[in-house]
């Protein structure tokens, strides 16, 4: 054997070009003793259920019934289960992935055992990632599990997710998150949801780990949410965090004082209620001057003076306008086209104060209503942020066909790092071409950056010869879409079948293709 296999870190360096096959890793593991400890560490390191650990015990202790069920056939030896806490040792993520459907899944009598033999902390000693469903979803004694999951602390677990039955006595929540305080002070990111309803509100505060950088809750009791939230503004390496606010309209806390509570380290924030108005209320009792991002979801439809409420609070809860880069704002309602009304539409003034947002890079507002936007406010847009990558106005009903192609154009050739807009426009008419300082006309720029465009409901007719600018003002397009239940679809099929021959043509006859601009421009009325 070569010395140079004798040095970890030169194996490890091999071994990271197949750590993303399984079958790969096994065979390295069983090449030599050089590559064994390293590939099998690597092997074992994430795991999504208990079921391949169980399976390190002897062939003849355990037998399968119905093809997934595995139970044992004889008791194990003491010596016997050595195999199962060498690999336990390797694992440092317990990992839901929503693939777990390995069989045979051990039953309840085998995990009981094996943590008789083993506790949690002692079996893993390596675990930094927890998401206790991959555990729980093998033990049936549910009136213990809360009981078992504090097996698990460890001053060395860094990240838990946790889903909290709603059967769960409260005394024992109480009991968790005394335990997750004081024996997992290292973790960094906490998730905690639960149904709808638990027995009780805890009689005390929770407290929070001071080193939590992700933290996710809900839907939990909005009493005690109203206990939760106000400690989270002491967390100050707070980054990301995620909460649903649940179902009541008026949000669950009032900061002390009346004063808002200042997230100074805030960079993420996803927020998820069965109202707009949830995630409004709690943007205005909150400042967040370093946010970058935010997400907000809502399953109740909502109308214009909602939108423009929680758009409004954005000045006031991100205090400056230095950092905020990504907004998604998207109703999961099921039927929102049914409750709109005439008067619901949503204007170019309602999204305007976005405008003073100079850093953002992607905009996304999906089936919030019908929307009624103008040229002049997309030209603006061009202005206001010329880092824009992502600029989404989608919805599922048509809106007023206000926005012309030529400011379509101009925004998507301006936004030179565009790759992805969806936007509804009128199409119908040739393009109005903009003028070079000599005053003749001219072509837009060319954009190679631009990849998906998504045209919703939008009118077009032949007489736009909207096939030919995108062949020429954005070679890189690869990806058009449109509504497929609305009036105008035989157009659209009919373009994107033009659009694609001209990709062709431009493939294979390239002289043909440099002609195309002086063509579009002898065009103009």
């Amino acid at each position: 054997m070569h010395n140079a296999l004798r040095v970890n870190e030169i194996v490890y360096a091999i071994l990271q070009h197949v750590k993303s096959s399984k079958s790969d890793l096994r065979n390295m593991a069983m090449t030599c003793s050089a590559f064994s400890n390293l590939a099998l560490d690597m092997l074992w390191s994430q795991q999504d259920s208990l079921a391949p650990l169980t399976q390190c015990l002897p062939r003849d202790t355990w037998k399968v019934w119905w093809d997934d069920f595995m139970d044992f056939s004889r008791e194990p030896l003491p010596t016997e289960w050595e195999r199962v806490r060498i690999n336990a040792a390797r694992i440092r993520e317990l990992v839901f992935t929503g693939n777990t459907s390995r069989s045979p899944n051990p039953s309840g009598q085998i995990i009981q055992q094996l943590f008789e033999l083993f506790p949690p902390a002692v079996l893993f000693p390596r675990l930094r990632t927890l998401h206790f469903n991959t555990v729980s979803r093998h033990w049936r004694n549910f009136s213990s599990e809360l009981s078992l999951l504090r097996q698990f602390l460890s001053p060395r677990l860094e990240r838990l997710a946790y889903y909290i039955e709603s059967r769960v006595p409260m005394r024992e929540v109480e009991q968790l998150f005394d335990a997750i305080f004081t024996q997992a002070p290292g973790l960094q990111q906490l998730s905690l949801h639960s149904a709808h309803k638990l027995s009780a509100c805890p009689s005390k505060v929770p407290k929070l780990p001071k080193k939590l950088n992700v933290l996710s809750i809900g839907t939990l009791r909005m009493d005690l949410m109203k206990q939760i939230i106000p400690d989270i503004q002491h967390l100050r390496s707070l980054q990301t965090l995620t909460l649903a606010l649940g179902k009541s309209v008026d949000m669950v806390f009032q900061p002390p004082g009346g004063m808002p509570l200042e997230l100074s380290t805030l960079k993420h924030l996803y927020l998820t209620g069965a109202r707009l108005e949830n995630c409004t209320s709690f943007l205005h009792k909150i400042v967040m001057p370093q946010l970058s991002v935010l997400e907000i979801s809502y399953h109740t439809a909502t109308g214009p003076a909602e939108i423009t409420a929680v758009i409004k609070s954005l000045s006031t809860s991100c205090k400056t306008f230095a950092f905020l880069e990504n907004i998604t704002v998207v109703d999961y309602s099921e039927n929102p086209s049914e409750e709109l009304g005439p008067d619901d539409q949503l204007h170019s003034s309602i999204f305007r104060p976005l405008l003073r947002f100079r850093r953002l890079s992607s905009v996304k507002f999906i089936d919030i209503g019908k929307y009624c936007l103008d040229d002049a406010f997309i030209e603006d847009v061009a202005v206001a942020w010329p880092d824009l990558r992502t600029l989404t106005f989608a919805s599922n009903v048509p809106g007023e066909y206000q926005v012309t192609l030529t400011s379509v154009l101009s925004l998507a050739t301006r936004c030179k790092s565009l790759h992805d807009l969806h936007l509804t426009f009128d199409a119908t008419p040739f393009p109005t071409l903009p003028r070079a300082p000599d005053g003749n006309l001219e072509l837009w720029t060319t954009q190679t950056t631009l990849c998906k465009l998504h045209v919703g409901h939008s009118k077009v007719s032949e007489a736009s010869h909207l096939h030919l600018f995108l062949a020429v003002l954005f070679p890189n397009l690869a990806d058009l879409k449109y509504c497929l239940h609305f009036n105008g679809l035989s157009a659209w099929i009919k373009l994107d079948k033009a659009w694609s021959e001209l990709l062709i043509e431009r493939e294979n006859f390239s002289d043909e293709a440099a002609s195309w601009p002086n063509f579009l421009l002898q065009l103009q009325p």
